[in-house]
């Protein structure tokens, strides 16, 4: 019975996950401003990358970070 269970919540992850990627693309796709200095994110910035949600220098500054 456990397997079933086990199975079961490994499909509920899935479609889970998917809607939850879902809603993070469409709330990306409607931000106009940084997220973190809220300066406009340029109109060839969000053509290039619709889900951006940081301007060029912000991203800059966060892609630095990860380093």
């Amino acid at each position: 019975m456990g397997d079933i269970i086990d199975k079961a919540n490994k499909v509920a992850d899935v479609y889970l996950n998917a809607a939850l990627s879902h809603i993070k693309i469409e709330t990306a796709n409607n931000v106009t401003n940084c997220i973190d200095c809220g300066d406009p994110i340029g109109a060839a910035r969000k053509h290039a990358a619709p889900y951006a949600m940081h301007c060029l220098e912000c991203q800059g500054y966060n892609d630095k970070d990860k380093r």
